[in-house]
């Protein structure tokens, strides 16, 4: 097919491809999330054996993050590429051949490699393929997939096939994005060849114990109030031992045996960027959870409403990647130029989001909504372009592989010190209120009083409405207490970029220190 269609289409209709991959990922991603309760009743599993899916599909993930990059270096981006879209395509499929659990989580493994695969190996193919003009814009469409989707437009479309289907189609729907993937990525023709590669299999061992056990404790960790919890001490003990291990491994005795093959470490851009890349997860990911938890648990919000609020957001994100990727490639500014408005549109609406109120709707939170979502695309381009464009083509796959990481970890991150600070401040703030609710206290006489009151006027008998008035009084409170805890969430995310904007300035000053003393590391910045 490729000898017939003229270069430019060819390199449009493999981009397409790589973004329905994205999209692909984006699906197994946040499937667990959405049709969690539907697949609870199916398996008859436990909320705790359920959630070892997540685990494992994470913690494969992370891992093939850093292993994929070799891969990729061995038999070339694209080979990588189709063979996870098909890994993805067969074991989605398989998901709903059965709902014995030891079957999900095979399948969930398969799913997080393959996920992992396809972004590393797709991102490293649109840096191949496309001039280096055109990354910024290239760059952007790319993340509509891999960050917009997830974060976004596939909550929202999965909540819809959970509520008028079944959690299964889900799954299926990604069976017709990966065979229409593969079609596209046809135009690109065969440019499979094959390279030695020597797998350093302790490494990957250290670096899959790793993820996997600390990926248990950051998703497990708040349900068992943490290092009081003596089997998530150890876990957490073992895992750091693991990863220390791993990096005195690459870092001290670095061979051809190691992971980072060929490492980008040498790049100071790259090491500022995946600094940043770590805090924007958290960022990302923080955010949103925060939103759809804030709107369930105290708007009253349905699953789908609740979904369906972050669409007017994934729409500014997407806005804000393809502003971003326009302006830096027509304008040929530098995409570091671009940081500092993401982070003030990021907490600016995160500020504007700490003023909700319980009878806040859905008007109220779409300034803050769109504020976040355009600031958050400035954002993540212009980290990718910082990060990645100044690679060379060896090392590009391992930076690639190392960014993703960083931003989930980041993410992973951030979602459980949000739900641990949201727990710890309902707590705190429900004993302040509390002390106020005593009897004898005229302010909540009166209030019971008029309660009791409404309930007489609805139709209830005075004595019925009477007993009835305090339970009332004490769900007001434990709503009162929610949004006082989301609120004090939210200015979190904004005290956050308030520490570590100028944390990152001396980061960056130091960095550019070491970038202007003789280069012994043997990187060599080469534009593709």
């Amino acid at each position: 097919m490729q000898h017939h269609l003229g270069a430019p289409l060819r390199a449009s209709l493999m981009a397409t491809g790589i973004v329905l991959a994205a999209l692909m990922d984006a699906v197994a991603s946040t499937a667990l999330s959405i049709g969690r309760i539907d697949m609870l009743g199916d398996t008859y599993a436990t909320p705790d054996e359920l959630a070892m899916a997540d685990v494992v599909f994470i913690a494969a993930k992370l891992t093939v993050f850093l292993v994929a990059p070799l891969f990729v270096r061995a038999v070339g981006p694209t080979a990588c590429l189709r063979a996870g879209i098909v890994a993805l395509l067969l074991s989605s499929g398989a998901m709903t051949f059965s709902v014995d659990l030891t079957w999900i989580d095979i399948c969930r493994v398969v799913q997080g490699l393959a996920g992992g695969t396809i972004l590393v190996a797709g991102q490293t193919l649109l840096f191949f393929r496309f001039p280096h003009r055109n990354q910024p814009v290239v760059q952007a469409i790319f993340a509509v997939g891999a960050v917009m989707a997830p974060a976004a437009v596939t909550p929202a479309l999965e909540g819809w096939l959970v509520d008028h289907l079944t959690w299964d189609w889900i799954f299926l729907s990604n069976i017709p994005l990966g065979i229409a993937s593969l079609v596209l990525l046809g135009a690109d023709g065969d440019r499979t060849y094959w390279r030695e590669i020597r797998l350093p299999v302790l490494q990957i061992l250290l670096l899959g114990l790793g993820a996997a056990l600390l990926t248990y404790v950051l998703l497990q960790g708040n349900r068992f109030n943490w290092f009081d919890d003596t089997d998530i001490t150890l876990l957490t003990t073992i895992g750091v031992v693991a990863v220390g291990f791993l990096a005195i491994w690459e870092t001290g005795f670095r061979s051809e045996r190691s992971l980072l093959a060929v490492s980008p470490l040498g790049s100071p851009d790259f090491c500022f960027g995946l600094l940043v890349s770590i805090i924007a997860g958290f960022a990302l990911s923080g955010s949103a959870y925060l939103i759809p938890a804030f709107a369930l648990n105290v708007l009253g919000f349905t699953a789908t409403g609740a979904g369906v609020l972050l669409l007017p957001s994934g729409a500014a994100l997407a806005l804000g990647l393809l502003f971003a990727g326009f302006v830096i490639e027509k304008t040929g500014i530098h995409p570091i130029a671009l940081v500092p408005f993401g982070v003030l549109l990021f907490a600016g609406a995160m500020w504007l989001l700490s003023g909700s109120t319980s009878a806040s709707g859905s008007p109220d939170l779409s300034l803050p909504l769109f504020l976040r979502g355009f600031g958050l695309g400035l954002l993540f381009v212009a980290l990718t372009l910082v990060t990645l464009r100044g690679l060379a083509a060896d090392a590009l796959p391992f930076g690639i592989g190392l960014f993703c990481f960083g931003k989930q970890v980041g993410g992973m991150t951030g979602t459980a010190l949000l739900q641990t600070y949201i727990d710890h401040q309902n707590i705190h703030n429900r004993t302040i209120l509390a002390a106020h609710l005593v009897n004898g206290d005229a302010a909540v006489d009166q209030r019971l009083r008029s309660t009791a009151n409404v309930l007489v006027t609805n139709g209830m008998d005075s004595a019925t409405a009477t007993k009835a008035a305090l339970p009332l009084l004490q769900r007001a409170l434990e709503r009162q207490v929610a949004t006082i805890s989301f609120d004090e969430a939210f200015f979190a995310l904004v005290v956050l970029f308030a520490v570590a904007a100028p944390c990152l300035i001396l980061a960056k000053q130091f960095l550019g220190s070491r970038a202007a003393r003789p280069n012994r590391t043997g990187f060599r910045p080469q534009r593709l």
